[in-house]
């Protein structure tokens, strides 16, 4: 079996999808310490111009030492309807905008308090459009992290809890983002067993509105342009 896992994001980009496309099992890690600046509130898609940021404002105070599922969406920010009416404006014209416009009108319409259900709910659609089929867990919601924790004694290594979640799911091959080369102790994974794969995405090209290609935007740029070819084109045509 091969597991891998990822932290919870907003509006995620291909990568994102395909890394779980390649697992048996993915733990999406939604109660891990939230961090700024990231894509945990924020992604990208295209405009006319150029690429636009689309970013969910949180409340600030004290954020850096909270978990992703703790954070507060900030309130009295129109920040749905604008997310809302720049999708709109540039991917109405798009060949499959009205395939998933009404999910994305209803999604913004909702008053959303919490990220982490707000990332879960476009995360959750978006693997049933592509039809991944791979079994996905949520970390807070399967209990993962907080018995990894009392396993190694609150004190969390990230090669000790890829240790961790392999000898937990009987797997022997985990998926890690090209990041892990940075912090992840090859050696020990080795003499645990554990054959450890770096997911190198060769990004596809394919054909958005607006001139030329612009990648690492969000998911949504693919599906508006591509609908039900996204995932063989995400893939770049690998089958499972």
């Amino acid at each position: 079996m091969k597991i891998g896992a990822l932290q919870t994001a907003y509006l995620p980009w291909l990568g994102f999808f395909d890394q779980i496309f390649q697992c048996d099992l993915f733990i999406i890690y939604d109660d891990l310490q939230y961090t700024k600046k990231d894509w945990r509130n924020r992604n990208k898609i295209k405009t006319s111009d150029n690429a636009q940021w689309l970013t969910v404002p949180v409340v600030s105070k004290n954020s850096h030492k909270k978990k992703i599922n703790e954070i507060d969406i900030a309130p009295d920010m129109p920040w749905a309807e604008q997310h809302w009416q720049a999708i709109k404006m540039n991917y109405s014209k798009s060949p499959f905008f009205n395939q998933y416009a009404d999910f994305f009108y209803n999604l913004y319409k909702n008053s959303w308090t919490k990220l982490s259900p707000l990332n879960r709910e476009i995360i959750d659609t978006c693997l049933d459009w592509l039809k991944i089929r791979t079994k996905v867990l949520y970390s807070s919601e399967s209990g993962i992290e907080q018995d990894y924790l009392s396993w190694c004694g609150g004190r969390p290594d990230a090669t000790e809890r890829i240790c961790y979640l392999c000898n937990r799911f009987n797997a022997w091959y985990f998926l890690e983002g090209p990041a892990g080369k940075n912090y992840v102790r090859e050696d020990i994974l080795k003499d645990a067993g554990i054959c450890l794969e770096y997911h190198n995405y060769p990004h596809p090209v394919y054909h958005q509105r607006f001139g030329r290609f612009i990648p690492y935007l969000s998911v949504v740029d693919l599906l508006f342009n591509h609908g039900n070819e996204s995932l063989a084109i995400l893939t770049n045509g690998t089958t499972r």
